[in-house]
C-alpha cells in the first residue's frame, strides 16, 4: 500500500529544491542523497513529507524538533541502516499546512498528524525516530499506542518535562492571551530578512544548539521562502514561537504514561544539552523504561543538541546497531 501511494511521486535531489527555493548551498549537501516528495491529505490541508529509499518497504518514520522540519534528517537519513526513511514535516512547520486560526498548536495535534500518516499508509506498527520536542512525541504516541509501536529511537528527549498545576496554569494563561495578541497583528506580509541575517536569526532562535550556516541552510530549504526582493521569509507558522503544551503533565503523570511504554526503545543524550538532566525524575523514567521495554538502550555522548546534522556519522554509527536488530 505504502508503494502504490508513494509511486506517483518522482525522485528529487536537495540540489533540485536548492534551487526552487533559493537557499545557496554548499554543494556536499546539495548532492546527498535522492528522495521522493510524499503529501498526506489531512483534515486541516496537507502533510508535506519526504521519502529516502525503497518505496516496498515500511518506512522507518522520522520526527523533527520544535522549529525545525524534515531537513532534520537529510544528512543522516543517508546513513541510517534502514532501507527507507520518511521525514514529515509536523503541522504548521516547513512545507506542510499551517492549522486553522483561532486553534493553539498542540501536542494532540501533533498526535494527530503522526496518527493519520500511519492510517493512511495501513501499518498496522509503525517504527520512530524524533529528535527534540519529536522524541517527546514519539515516546507520547508511544503510551497511546503501544501494541501498534515496532519500536522508537529519540535523540536528545525523553518525555514531557514535569511540572505543577500552579506552574502550568499560569503559563497557559499568558500563552493564550500571547496567541490572541498574535491573530489580532496577523498579516499577510511577513516580515522578511537579508539572507545572512535570516540565517543568523534562525540560529539565535535554538538553544543549547550547534547549528552553523551549512546546516541552517539545510533547514531553510523547507523553512524559509525568497521574494523576488532576494529577501527570506520563514514558512513556519509564526504562532509557534507561543511553546508549551496544553496539558498539564506532573511528574507522576509521566511516570504513568511511560509504564505503558514496552517496545525496544533507544535514547541518546548530548552532554552539552539540558533536555534530559541527569536527576531522580528523569533517572526514574529511565528506571521504568528499563523495566517495561523489552529492549532499552540509554547512550549518553558529547555534544549539543543538533549533532544530528553536524556529525551525522556518529550518530548514525549509535543509532544503526539498534536499528538493525529491530528492523522487522
Amino acid at each position: 500500500m505504502f508503494a502504490k501511494q508513494v509511486g506517483r511521486l518522482g525522485s528529487q535531489t536537495l540540489g533540485y529544491l536548492v534551487v526552487t527555493r533559493g537557499i545557496q548551498q554548499n554543494a556536499k549537501l546539495a548532492t546527498c542523497a535522492e528522495f521522493t516528495p510524499v503529501q498526506i491529505d489531512v483534515p486541516w490541508g496537507k502533510i508535506e513529507a519526504k521519502l529516502w529509499g525503497s518505496k516496498d518497504k515500511q518506512p522507518l518514520l522520522t520526527i523533527h524538533g520544535w522549529m525545525d522540519n524534515a531537513g532534520s534528517f537529510d544528512n543522516i537519513a543517508p546513513l541510517l541502516k534502514h532501507s527507507s526513511i520518511l521525514a514529515i514535516d509536523l503541522p504548521g512547520h516547513g512545507l506542510s499546512s499551517w492549522i486553522p486560526r483561532g486553534i493553539p498548536y498542540s501536542e494532540d495535534i501533533c498526535a494527530e498528524a503522526i496518527r493519520l500518516v500511519v492510517k493512511k499508509f495501513g501499518w498496522k506498527k509503525v517504527k520512530l525516530l524524533g529528535h527534540s520536542m519529536g522524541g517527546i512525541l514519539c515516546h507520547n504516541y508511544a503510551r497511546l499506542y503501544p501494541d501498534e509501536t515496532e519500536f522508537v529511537v529519540s535523540i536528545d528527549s525523553l518525555a514531557f518535562v514535569p511540572t505543577t498545576i500552579t506552574k502550568h496554569s499560569k503559563y497557559r494563561a499568558k500563552a493564550l492571551d500571547k496567541l490572541i495578541s498574535f491573530e489580532e497583528k496577523v498579516t499577510d506580509n511577513p516580515p522578511s530578512y537579508p539572507e545572512e541575517v535570516a540565517i543568523d536569526k534562525w540560529i539565535k532562535a535554538v538553544k543549547f544548539s550547534n547549528l552553523d550556516v551549512p546546516t541552517t541552510k539545510t533547514l531553510m530549504i523547507r523553512g524559509a521562502n525568497r521574494k523576488d526582493d532576494g529577501t527570506y521569509y520563514f514558512t513556519r507558522d509564526y504562532r509557534l514561537s507561543i511553546q508549551g503544551f496544553n496539558a498539564c503533565y506532573t511528574t507522576e503523570v509521566i511516570r504513568e504514561m511511560t509504564q505503558l511504554i514496552t517496545c525496544p526503545y533507544m535514547v541518546i543524550k548530548f552532554s552539552q544539552t539540558p533536555f534530559i538532566n541527569v536527576d531522580k525524575y528523569w533517572t526514574n523514567v529511565t528506571e521504568i523504561l528499563k523495566e517495561k521495554s523489552s529492549d532499552f538502550h540509554f547512550v549518553e555522548m558529547d555534544g549539543w543538541h543538533h549533532m544530528h546534522m553536524i556529525e551525522p556519522e556518529k550518530i548514525a554509527n549509535v543509532i544503526n546497531p539498534f536499528l538493525e536488530k529491530h528492523d522487522v
